[in-house]
């Protein structure tokens, strides 16, 4: 996180349209100190706890890997664990380590490709540590964030914050040569806005995944923003960001399996589909549920109890079968409420085997998709995949207005909604 928190008090806001069921605050465990990091400075009567954080495995790596080439590949453990969700963003960069490095570790440098940011001001520096602050203007709040910086070794960068209103929270770089010119970045994140300002305690309330979500579009917005300047910095010719978020989606279909889905077991796996400019095409999220693939696919069959599946969907009307809609298509009209924005229209489901669609036909929903894919898993249950495109027309005008500063994080919403989305889902089979 460290110059993600200032991401973290904007990309909370995206949950306001996140379209999270209303759930308990999940109850956070005790905190631990990172794995093999040296021992901590004097500690702070005001200071945050810091986590557990376990970078990825080869064996992880080597899942994700086909999925590299499309984009950013996530791994979400515990997504509906409130605080105790563990986010692992993996990505190639074509710049090397040591300068993909470079940039986490000169937060001077940050406002270069972080525009929300205000100010960052270095306050000491100590052999492999380092101490700063920064302050950004959110839209409904200013947020400033003092962070600690450790250097352990040439490939791993931990980042403690230990002051900030969005509360505590605290990542691990792990950055791994891969060719000449080339390296593999993951970005190991935790965070507990449940903790900071009263804005994101309630928007953290809202769903068991909203803390997972928020910090999606985060890790999206940081990690990407520093492999670019990395990027360039290196020679390579490309825009700083994005001139635009998204591009249309084309024809949705997850990822090919492989290995990748196996990883379904462990936690929440998400896939972007991004341009070489780096604006997003496709998102797919995938989950395991113990639930077989027919109890799956009624639940998505039963249109008129989607309501109960998804909370913020408070009305759902089915309507009769247009001339055009094939056999066993299903017209529906549905009402979408969210604190900031509120979407209505026409949309038809139509099925086949194993496979749903959502198709919008008019309203809010006029030529937004999203395709569900429902596999058997070998060993027992279901993998569920939710594919779909930038999701802007769920974005609410504060969303909006992020995403006009920082295009960055449309990609980081369209995973955020697309997780809470699907375990909802996974919740109500």
């Amino acid at each position: 996180m460290h110059k993600g928190v200032a991401v973290k008090a904007l990309a909370a806001l995206l949950s306001l349209t996140l379209g999270c069921a209303t759930a308990p605050r999940p109850r956070s465990v005790a905190a631990s100190p990172a794995e093999g990091a040296p021992a901590p400075a004097a500690a702070r009567t005001d200071a945050a706890p810091t986590r557990l954080l376990q970078g990825p495995t080869s064996a992880v790596l080597a899942a994700l890997r086909p999925l590299l080439s499309r984009g950013p590949a996530f791994i979400v453990r515990d997504p509906d664990g409130g605080p105790d969700a563990r986010i692992t963003l993996v990505t190639l960069a074509n710049a090397p380590a040591e300068g993909v490095r470079r940039v986490v570790t000169t937060p001077t440098e940050y406002p270069t490709f972080m525009p929300i940011l205000r100010s960052v001001e270095v306050i000491s520096r100590h052999e492999s540590r380092t101490a700063f602050r920064f302050v950004v203007a959110a839209p409904l709040f200013n947020v400033n964030a003092l962070c600690e910086m450790r250097e352990l070794g040439e490939r791993r960068v931990d980042v403690i914050v230990t002051q900030s209103e969005t509360g505590p929270g605290g990542s691990r770089w792990d950055l791994l040569p891969d060719g000449e010119g080339r390296s593999v970045v993951a970005l190991t994140t935790w965070g507990d806005p449940s903790e900071g300002h009263w804005l994101l305690r309630q928007l953290a309330r809202r769903s068991p995944s909203a803390i997972a979500g928020m910090n999606i579009a985060t890790d999206s917005v940081l990690a990407l923003g520093a492999v670019r300047r990395a990027e360039i910095q290196g020679g390579r010719r490309l825009p700083m960001r994005p001139a635009a978020g998204s591009v249309p989606p084309g024809e949705l279909a997850p990822p090919p399996t492989g290995e990748w889905v196996g990883l379904a077991r462990e936690g929440t796996v998400l896939s972007m589909l991004m341009t070489e400019e780096g604006a997003v095409r496709q998102v797919t999220v995938a989950a395991w549920t113990p639930a077989e693939p027919s109890a799956v696919m009624a639940r998505l069959r039963d249109v008129a109890g989607y309501s109960r599946v998804w909370g913020s969907m408070r009305e759902v009307e089915v309507l009769p079968r247009a001339a055009d809609d094939p056999e066993g298509a299903v017209r529906f009209r549905s009402v979408v409420e969210n604190p900031l924005s509120r979407l209505e229209g026409v949309q038809r489901a139509r099925f086949g085997d194993g496979v749903a669609w959502h198709e919008g036909v008019s309203g809010d929903y006029a030529g937004v998709e999203h395709r569900w894919d429902v596999v058997a898993d070998p060993r027992g249950g279901s993998v569920v995949m939710l594919t779909g495109g930038s999701d802007y027309n769920r974005a609410g005008w504060i969303t909006r207005r992020l995403m006009e500063r920082d295009p960055w994080l449309m990609a980081g919403f369209a995973g955020s909604w697309k997780i809470v989305w699907l375990r909802n889902l996974l919740r109500g089979v």
